[in-house]
């Protein structure tokens, strides 16, 4: 850009779009031509309970704002319409739901996206819709931990079935004192 002086409703637009980007772990770019506004608040819908949210920006604002990071699209990337999803939290959901919104709104598509600092390819944010969510990691992870407690909860208590309930220090199986 050059040295003039920037009109203040620019200055204010791409201070806006930077603080939009800054500090997010991840954004998907989408091309929205051709959708409507009630397919557009939908996806907005969907996103809000994903960590992440949808701004339409100008794409010189998004090279800009970008590139100031080091971060630079292949060419054509930044081109037509373009919507940018990004939030923080767990990708693999966020990415689920924007590849399913695509599938079924052939108007939409995945032009790329940004991992960290990282440009990611469309085949790249398909995969990352692949992968199981973190909420479910995390419960497959706790599964996996509370197994043996669990296991070991098991055989005691079928011991105690079998042999019935061991005498108490001070009294008989059932609690009450000894005679």
């Amino acid at each position: 850009m050059s040295n003039q002086k920037k009109r203040p409703e620019v200055v204010a637009i791409y201070a806006e779009v930077s603080e939009f980007l800054a500090g997010k772990e991840f954004a998907f770019l989408l091309n929205f031509g051709g959708l409507t506004v009630a397919q557009i608040s939908d996806l907005r819908r969907q996103l809000s309970g994903k960590g992440a949210r949808m701004m339409v920006i100008k794409n010189a604002f998004i090279a800009k704002a970008l590139g100031e990071r080091g971060i630079a699209f292949p060419e054509g990337v930044l081109s037509g319409p373009t919507a940018v999803i990004a939030g923080q939290g767990d990708i693999a959901d966020a990415a689920k739901t924007v590849v399913d919104f695509v599938k079924k709104n052939e108007k939409a598509s995945i032009k790329a996206g940004l991992m960290a600092d990282a440009v990611i390819t469309e085949a790249q944010v398909n995969t990352l819709s692949e992968l199981i969510s973190l909420a479910a990691q995390q419960a497959r992870l706790l599964g996996t931990l509370q197994a043996p407690a669990s296991k070991m909860a098991r055989v005691l208590q079928a011991k105690v079935d079998k042999e019935g309930a061991p005498a108490s220090a001070d009294g008989n199986a059932d609690g009450t004192p000894a005679a």
